[in-house]
Protein backbone atom coordinates (compact mmCIF):
# COMPACT_ATOMS: atom_id res chain seq x y z
CA UNK A 1 0.00 0.00 0.00
CA UNK A 2 1.28 3.46 -0.89
CA UNK A 3 0.73 6.85 0.73
CA UNK A 4 3.03 6.63 3.77
CA UNK A 5 4.71 9.91 2.81
CA UNK A 6 1.39 11.79 2.72
CA UNK A 7 0.26 10.23 6.00
CA UNK A 8 3.50 11.23 7.73
CA UNK A 9 3.02 14.84 6.64
CA UNK A 10 -0.62 14.84 7.76
CA UNK A 11 0.37 13.63 11.23
CA UNK A 12 3.11 16.26 11.49
CA UNK A 13 0.67 19.00 10.53
CA UNK A 14 -1.79 17.79 13.16
CA UNK A 15 0.88 17.83 15.85
CA UNK A 16 2.02 21.28 14.71
CA UNK A 17 -1.43 22.57 15.72
CA UNK A 18 -0.51 21.66 19.31
CA UNK A 19 3.29 21.95 19.48
CA UNK A 20 5.86 24.46 18.23
CA UNK A 21 8.73 23.54 15.92
CA UNK A 22 11.26 23.27 18.75
CA UNK A 23 9.11 20.75 20.63
CA UNK A 24 8.37 18.80 17.45
CA UNK A 25 12.08 18.66 16.72
CA UNK A 26 12.73 17.04 20.11
CA UNK A 27 9.88 14.56 19.55
CA UNK A 28 10.95 13.50 16.07
CA UNK A 29 14.70 14.02 16.12
CA UNK A 30 14.41 16.10 12.95
CA UNK A 31 15.92 19.58 12.55
CA UNK A 32 13.50 22.50 12.72
CA UNK A 33 14.44 23.43 9.14
CA UNK A 34 13.46 19.97 7.88
CA UNK A 35 10.17 20.01 9.78
CA UNK A 36 9.42 23.45 8.37
CA UNK A 37 9.91 22.20 4.81
CA UNK A 38 7.73 19.13 5.43
CA UNK A 39 4.87 21.01 7.06
CA UNK A 40 4.87 23.73 4.39
CA UNK A 41 4.86 21.08 1.63
CA UNK A 42 8.18 22.26 0.23
CA UNK A 43 9.55 18.72 0.32
CA UNK A 44 8.42 15.21 1.27
CA UNK A 45 10.21 12.43 3.19
CA UNK A 46 11.24 9.31 1.32
CA UNK A 47 9.24 6.16 2.09
CA UNK A 48 11.60 4.71 4.71
CA UNK A 49 12.01 8.07 6.45
CA UNK A 50 8.23 8.51 6.39
CA UNK A 51 7.73 5.12 8.06
CA UNK A 52 10.23 5.95 10.81
CA UNK A 53 8.59 9.32 11.32
CA UNK A 54 5.16 7.72 11.64
CA UNK A 55 6.50 5.25 14.20
CA UNK A 56 7.70 8.17 16.34
CA UNK A 57 4.65 10.41 16.20
CA UNK A 58 1.80 7.87 16.02
CA UNK A 59 1.96 6.96 19.75
CA UNK A 60 1.37 10.64 20.55
CA UNK A 61 -2.11 10.50 19.01
CA UNK A 62 -5.03 8.78 20.77
CA UNK A 63 -7.66 8.37 18.05
CA UNK A 64 -10.14 6.58 20.31
CA UNK A 65 -10.27 9.44 22.81
CA UNK A 66 -10.61 12.00 20.02
CA UNK A 67 -13.55 10.06 18.58
CA UNK A 68 -15.21 9.91 22.00
CA UNK A 69 -14.88 13.69 22.26
CA UNK A 70 -16.53 14.35 18.88
CA UNK A 71 -19.13 11.56 18.67
CA UNK A 72 -22.43 11.64 20.56
CA UNK A 73 -22.80 8.21 22.13
CA UNK A 74 -25.66 6.80 24.19
CA UNK A 75 -27.23 3.40 24.77
CA UNK A 76 -29.54 3.62 21.76
CA UNK A 77 -27.57 5.42 19.08
CA UNK A 78 -24.23 6.89 18.01
CA UNK A 79 -24.02 10.20 16.15
CA UNK A 80 -20.77 10.10 14.17
CA UNK A 81 -21.36 13.36 12.27
CA UNK A 82 -18.93 15.39 14.37
CA UNK A 83 -16.18 12.87 13.60
CA UNK A 84 -16.55 12.48 9.83
CA UNK A 85 -16.87 16.23 9.22
CA UNK A 86 -13.70 17.08 11.15
CA UNK A 87 -10.71 17.36 8.75
CA UNK A 88 -8.12 16.68 11.44
CA UNK A 89 -9.89 13.54 12.62
CA UNK A 90 -10.26 12.35 9.03
CA UNK A 91 -6.48 12.53 8.64
CA UNK A 92 -5.91 10.62 11.87
CA UNK A 93 -8.41 7.91 10.93
CA UNK A 94 -6.87 7.72 7.47
CA UNK A 95 -3.49 7.10 9.09
CA UNK A 96 -4.83 4.23 11.18
CA UNK A 97 -6.41 2.59 8.13
CA UNK A 98 -3.22 2.92 6.08
CA UNK A 99 -1.18 1.51 8.97
CA UNK A 100 -3.55 -1.38 9.68
CA UNK A 101 -3.81 -2.51 6.07
CA UNK A 102 -0.29 -1.68 4.93
CA UNK A 103 0.90 -4.56 2.78
CA UNK A 104 -2.61 -5.56 1.72
CA UNK A 105 -2.97 -5.86 -2.03
CA UNK A 106 -6.30 -4.11 -2.08
CA UNK A 107 -7.65 -2.68 -5.32
CA UNK A 108 -10.82 -0.92 -4.16
CA UNK A 109 -12.55 0.63 -1.15
CA UNK A 110 -16.26 0.21 -0.47
CA UNK A 111 -17.91 2.63 1.99
CA UNK A 112 -20.88 0.92 3.66
CA UNK A 113 -22.82 4.05 4.65
CA UNK A 114 -23.05 7.74 3.80
CA UNK A 115 -20.90 8.86 6.72
CA UNK A 116 -18.05 6.55 5.70
CA UNK A 117 -17.78 8.15 2.24
CA UNK A 118 -15.59 11.11 3.39
CA UNK A 119 -12.90 8.96 5.00
CA UNK A 120 -13.13 6.47 2.11
CA UNK A 121 -12.46 9.31 -0.32
CA UNK A 122 -9.48 10.51 1.73
CA UNK A 123 -8.10 6.97 1.82
CA UNK A 124 -8.69 6.37 -1.90
CA UNK A 125 -6.81 9.57 -2.71
CA UNK A 126 -3.95 8.70 -0.35
CA UNK A 127 -3.34 5.21 -1.72
CA UNK A 128 -4.67 5.75 -5.26
CA UNK A 129 -7.39 3.10 -5.24
CA UNK A 130 -10.91 2.92 -6.69
CA UNK A 131 -14.08 3.70 -4.76
CA UNK A 132 -17.04 1.33 -5.03
CA UNK A 133 -20.11 3.39 -4.18
CA UNK A 134 -23.33 1.62 -3.25
CA UNK A 135 -26.56 3.28 -4.35
CA UNK A 136 -29.75 3.49 -2.31
CA UNK A 137 -31.71 3.65 -5.58
CA UNK A 138 -31.78 1.19 -8.51
CA UNK A 139 -29.92 3.29 -11.09
CA UNK A 140 -29.24 0.38 -13.45
CA UNK A 141 -31.32 -2.22 -15.27
CA UNK A 142 -31.76 -5.46 -13.34
CA UNK A 143 -29.46 -7.40 -15.68
CA UNK A 144 -26.70 -4.81 -15.18
CA UNK A 145 -26.93 -4.46 -11.40
CA UNK A 146 -26.05 -6.32 -8.22
CA UNK A 147 -28.76 -6.08 -5.57
CA UNK A 148 -27.81 -6.38 -1.91
CA UNK A 149 -30.52 -7.14 0.64
CA UNK A 150 -29.97 -6.72 4.37
CA UNK A 151 -31.73 -6.20 7.69
CA UNK A 152 -31.41 -3.41 10.26
CA UNK A 153 -32.20 -4.08 13.95
CA UNK A 154 -35.53 -2.55 14.94
CA UNK A 155 -37.02 -2.69 11.44
CA UNK A 156 -39.29 -5.41 10.07
CA UNK A 157 -38.73 -4.62 6.40
CA UNK A 158 -35.54 -5.44 4.52
CA UNK A 159 -33.36 -2.78 2.93
CA UNK A 160 -31.64 -2.83 -0.46
CA UNK A 161 -28.53 -1.32 -2.04
CA UNK A 162 -27.34 -1.51 -5.64
CA UNK A 163 -24.02 -1.66 -7.45
CA UNK A 164 -23.28 -2.00 -11.19
CA UNK A 165 -22.06 -5.50 -12.07
CA UNK A 166 -19.12 -4.17 -14.05
CA UNK A 167 -17.73 -2.44 -10.94
CA UNK A 168 -16.45 -5.74 -9.48
CA UNK A 169 -14.12 -8.28 -11.07
CA UNK A 170 -12.48 -11.49 -9.88
CA UNK A 171 -9.17 -9.59 -9.67
CA UNK A 172 -10.46 -7.21 -7.02
CA UNK A 173 -9.48 -7.18 -3.35
CA UNK A 174 -11.89 -4.92 -1.49
CA UNK A 175 -11.62 -3.09 1.82
CA UNK A 176 -15.02 -2.53 3.45
CA UNK A 177 -15.26 0.71 5.41
CA UNK A 178 -17.96 1.65 7.90
CA UNK A 179 -18.47 4.77 10.02
CA UNK A 180 -20.78 3.09 12.53
CA UNK A 181 -21.41 -0.64 12.22
CA UNK A 182 -24.68 -1.32 14.01
CA UNK A 183 -25.56 -4.63 12.33
CA UNK A 184 -23.75 -7.52 10.68
CA UNK A 185 -26.33 -8.25 7.97
CA UNK A 186 -25.04 -5.78 5.35
CA UNK A 187 -21.41 -6.83 5.78
CA UNK A 188 -22.31 -10.50 5.46
CA UNK A 189 -24.39 -9.77 2.35
CA UNK A 190 -21.50 -7.89 0.73
CA UNK A 191 -19.00 -10.62 1.61
CA UNK A 192 -21.28 -13.22 0.01
CA UNK A 193 -21.65 -11.06 -3.12
CA UNK A 194 -17.91 -10.47 -3.48
CA UNK A 195 -17.15 -14.15 -3.09
CA UNK A 196 -19.73 -15.02 -5.77
CA UNK A 197 -17.97 -12.58 -8.10
CA UNK A 198 -14.63 -14.24 -7.36
CA UNK A 199 -13.27 -11.14 -5.62
CA UNK A 200 -11.47 -11.22 -2.28
CA UNK A 201 -12.03 -9.22 0.91
CA UNK A 202 -8.94 -7.36 2.09
CA UNK A 203 -10.64 -6.50 5.36
CA UNK A 204 -13.19 -4.49 7.29
CA UNK A 205 -12.57 -1.18 9.06
CA UNK A 206 -15.09 0.68 11.20
CA UNK A 207 -14.68 3.92 13.11
CA UNK A 208 -17.30 2.86 15.68
CA UNK A 209 -19.19 -0.43 16.02
CA UNK A 210 -21.65 -2.15 18.30
CA UNK A 211 -19.56 -4.80 20.00
CA UNK A 212 -22.28 -7.48 19.83
CA UNK A 213 -22.51 -7.17 16.03
CA UNK A 214 -18.79 -6.65 15.48
CA UNK A 215 -18.15 -10.06 17.00
CA UNK A 216 -20.66 -11.66 14.62
CA UNK A 217 -18.90 -10.45 11.48
CA UNK A 218 -16.93 -13.39 10.14
CA UNK A 219 -14.42 -12.51 7.46
CA UNK A 220 -12.78 -15.06 5.16
CA UNK A 221 -9.37 -16.44 6.21
CA UNK A 222 -6.61 -13.93 5.57
CA UNK A 223 -8.89 -10.91 5.91
CA UNK A 224 -8.42 -8.42 8.74
CA UNK A 225 -10.87 -6.30 10.68
CA UNK A 226 -10.21 -3.25 12.82
CA UNK A 227 -12.47 -0.95 14.83
CA UNK A 228 -11.27 2.18 16.62
CA UNK A 229 -14.12 2.30 19.16
CA UNK A 230 -16.43 -0.51 20.28
CA UNK A 231 -19.58 0.54 22.13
Amino acid sequence: MHGMEAVALDLLKLLKEKYDYKTLSKMTGLPVSTLNRYIKNKTMPQTQKAKRLIEKVAPLINATELIKEKALIDQEDVDIYGVVTNPSLMKIINFFIVSEFSGSKLTAIMPLDAHSVPVSAVLATTIDRRLLLLSERPLWDDEDAITLTYKVPGFVEKFKLWLPKEAISSKDSVLLLSSFLMADSLVNSIIHMLQKKGASIAGLFSIVAREQFWKKVLLPPGSRKKCLLLV
